[in-house]
């Protein structure tokens, strides 16, 4: 994804859609968990059924559904360089 600046947010409907903004990149990705690099830090979604709808890579927008069961943020912006800074992390 583009590198995005601006606000983050993010809209759960029902513990089941997650409408979010502000993404800078999709760090990993799985029927279970999400890992996005967003303006404010880092995102975990963690759940089940997960599919990503809607991306709109220039506005930084990402739309997802499944079953939503945690959301955490951590203070940490790093966007891996290459696979290797993502090996030795």
């Amino acid at each position: 994804m583009s590198e995005t600046k601006g606000t983050h947010g993010i809209i759960l409907e029902n513990r089941k859609k997650a409408i979010m903004t502000g993404i800078k990149d999709i760090e990993s990705f799985n029927e279970n968990e999400m890992i996005l690099i967003t303006s404010a830090g880092g995102l975990r979604l963690r759940g089940r059924n997960f599919e990503i709808g809607k991306v709109n890579t220039e506005s930084g927008e990402l739309e997802m559904t499944g079953e939503i069961n945690s959301v955490q943020y951590s203070n940490t912006d790093r966007t891996p360089n290459n696979v290797i800074t993502k090996l030795f992390r």
